[in-house]
């Protein structure tokens, strides 16, 4: 699992820090590149060795984080070390002064279901997507990150058997929650999608499984052909 010294690399600042540890910025010296490492301080924990097992085990992507190698320093301190991207798309949203323009969105939706795409064919499930979890540098290009939570299977049926074993089926009713959310986006005078837009909104985030818009499918989606995406 340990591949290397932590003294191939020079800590340039802190990044990130909770009670689970600390994420650094930090320089290669052997290539100049700029990673991020992370230390836990009780060691690595289980879903850092299950997020390790994934990445390793899946081909580089242009949406997927990159996994670098485990590392040690003379303290036994273990480091993980990961690219780095400059912000996550939470606070990149909440920083900014105006809504994203809908190109913008469409720049962004594609690379995210390229990302999870790749992932399905590859029998990964994230389980955990959302804005925090999702990396942005200054180009606009997007990085799937954190894989604590993924499982990894060998098919579709084996997949949704563990869904199902753990969640049970989705019931008549389990839309409910989505059309009140639809609703309230309206009322709310949340800027109207297209008639396309939101079509495709409303089979991603259709409840059963078996119902759903594959990431595939939603790549072909004939929202994604009304205009260009493109991230400004």
């Amino acid at each position: 699992m340990i591949s290397g010294s932590a003294y191939n690399y020079e800590y340039l600042n802190m990044i990130g820090h909770g009670s689970y540890g600390i994420v650094y910025k930090a320089c290669d010296k052997r290539t100049g590149q700029i990673v991020a490492m992370k230390e836990e301080f009780n060691g690595l924990s289980t879903p850092t060795l299950r997020e390790i097992a994934i990445l390793k085990s899946l081909p580089q992507h242009p949406a997927i984080v990159g996994f670098k190698e485990v590392v040690r320093d003379d303290w036994d301190r273990v480091f993980v070390v990961m690219e780095h991207v400059e912000n996550d798309l939470a606070r990149f949203m909440a920083a900014r002064r105006q809504p994203l323009r809908p190109n913008e969105v469409k720049c962004m939706m594609k690379q995210l279901l390229e990302g999870v795409k790749f992932l399905h064919e590859n029998g990964v499930m994230h389980r955990d997507l959302k804005p925090s979890n999702i990396l942005i540098n200054k180009k606009g290009d997007l990085k799937i990150c954190d894989f604590g939570s993924s499982f990894q299977e060998r098919s579709d049926v084996e997949q949704r058997t563990k869904i199902y074993t753990i969640l049970g089926r989705a019931k008549p009713d389990d839309n409910l929650f989505i059309r009140k959310f639809l609703e309230a986006a309206v009322i709310s005078g949340v800027p109207l999608l297209t008639g396309l837009g939101f079509d495709l909104l409303k089979k991603l985030l259709e409840y059963d499984p078996e119902k759903r818009i594959t990431a595939e499918a939603a790549l072909n989606h004939g929202w994604f052909k009304e205009s260009d995406p493109y991230f400004f």
